[in-house]
């Protein structure tokens, strides 16, 4: 029997919508658009702007969004936060009215290693406050990449970034540093342990899929185990053709690859996965852009997660994949992905099924403009695809949506079988249906829905426009 318990429904919580203005007419400062570039005035991507355990990261352009909370008035610090420079703290005043820009310029820390260091990802003090409510202390979070950066593989464009790998990883660990400009790629990469691979910018280091490259830009093989990978500061930009992927990491039960990172990276445009990982622990995506991947055909999506545990992602950005899903997650678990997006995708958004699916948490994911459903959990074995076999098991469990907005999606979230799940200050605007539930126990807190629920508690109740398996 499906078990549907709703507490204070009616109570709207209101999200302050990301707005930028550069009009002469004066706005309320409630919400702070900012530049941060280096002492030469270029754009620095991946910077963290923080105040009171929340965050937001600047892309390649430099710029970011900062929503002023309504908890704080008058005088706010920001701190600003990226590797290789000297952090900065500065005082903005809220509430005033103002049309400018603020800007911001971070001095070099003056040592080269701190550009190659990672930059360990701040979780917001709401999640890690929620994990423990409702979840104890059950959740596992990664662990993340050692690196080594005493050793620094420099390569041109149309030197051998294979060479390099080998170079560093046959050397106990270092660093592959891939000087600006276009590298072309004519054969798979094969990445190795211990090898920091890293560019001057992802919109300065472009690796491009050659013409008649095939296979995969990035692949670890089953064997060896790949342990403390760090991919950071680079875009990985295909073709659109040869079924090839972007990256590949494909791990073994007895020897999974683990503590993995890619950071400030942009994998665009590849035929088939932008991201593809595979029997790895240890997952640590952030602020990446995974768009426009997957256009061999609806199998293929801008990142895809199969058998992995332990995965952190945070400001990333799966949207517009060509004919498959933004991000799917079969067989994950101990997932926790924040300031997330995905949209426009042709079908569904997001995937997560079968078995050993479980601790689920989406914080501020922001999923739009789904042709088919933004969130589809649809109780499915990964082995029989095309026969539908209702049980929990090929189901996600133990799922926290916090301040997620899934909206103008054909259907919201379609789910069966879900269960000790819960439903915290998110907005649902869909067309035609904001959560579908079959026999699920969902607990609703704090939540609107202005399309509406509906909740099944037989499969034939199943509305006939929406597919038992999709």
């Amino acid at each position: 029997m499906s078990n549907l318990r709703t507490s204070k429904c009616l109570m709207v919580f209101t999200v302050a919508l990301l707005w930028m203005t550069f009009s002469a007419s004066a706005q309320v400062n409630d919400t702070i658009n900012g530049l941060v570039t280096d002492t030469q005035n270029s754009p620095l991507d991946g910077v963290e702007i923080s105040l009171d355990g929340v965050a937001v990261k600047t892309k390649s352009d430099g710029r970011f969004q900062w929503v002023v909370p309504k908890s704080n008035v008058g005088k706010i610090l920001l701190t600003f936060n990226k590797g290789g420079y000297e952090p900065q703290t500065l005082t903005e005043e809220t509430g005033t009215p103002s049309s400018t820009v603020l800007q911001v310029q971070l001095a070099s820390s003056g040592n080269p290693q701190d550009a190659y260091k990672l930059s360990p990802v701040v979780i917001e003090s709401e999640v890690t406050s929620l994990m423990s409510l409702k979840w104890n202390d059950d959740f596992k979070h990664v662990s993340y990449p050692k690196q080594w950066l005493d050793k620094v593989y420099t390569v041109e464009p149309g030197d051998s970034i294979q060479s390099a790998i080998d170079f560093a990883n046959s050397a106990g660990g270092g660093v592959v540093l891939l000087k600006e400009g276009t590298h072309t790629l004519d054969s798979s990469i094969t990445l190795k342990s211990k090898v920091t691979i890293t560019g001057e910018g992802r919109a300065r280091t472009i690796l491009m899929q050659g013409a008649d490259m095939s296979g995969t830009a990035f692949f670890a093989k089953p064997e060896p185990q790949v342990t403390d990978l760090v991919i950071k500061d680079l875009t990985l930009k295909g073709l659109q053709n040869n079924r090839a992927h972007g990256i590949q990491m494909w791990g073994k039960n007895e020897s999974r690859h683990t503590r993995i990172m890619l950071q400030n990276i942009t994998v665009s445009n590849w035929d088939a996965h932008g991201v593809h990982i595979k029997r790895t622990d240890n997952i640590i995506m952030d602020n990446c852009i995974f768009q426009s991947n997957g256009s061999a055909g609806s199998l293929f999506h801008n990142v895809y997660f199969l058998y992995n545990k332990y995965i952190l992602q945070s400001d990333c950005d799966m949207s517009f994949p060509v004919t498959g899903k933004g991000n799917k997650y079969t067989s994950t678990e101990y997932v926790l992905a924040q300031r997330c997006t995905i949209k426009d995708s042709k079908v569904n958004g997001i995937q997560s099924d079968h078995e050993e699916a479980g601790y689920i948490f989406f914080h501020k994911y922001n999923i739009s403009g789904c042709g088919r459903v933004a969130l589809w959990f649809p109780c499915e074995n990964y082995y029989d695809k095309h026969n539908y076999t209702e049980n929990p098991k090929y189901a996600p469990q133990k799922v926290i949506l916090n301040r997620c907005a899934i909206v103008n999606n054909t259907w919201g979230a379609m789910w069966r079988a879900v269960n000790d799940s819960y439903v915290i200050n998110c907005t649902f605007a869909n067309k035609k249906i904001d959560m579908g539930l079959l026999k699920c126990d969902v607990t609703m807190e704090n939540s609107t829905f202005t399309k509406g629920n509906q909740i099944y508690t037989d499969v034939d109740e199943w509305p006939s426009d929406v597919k038992l398996l999709w």
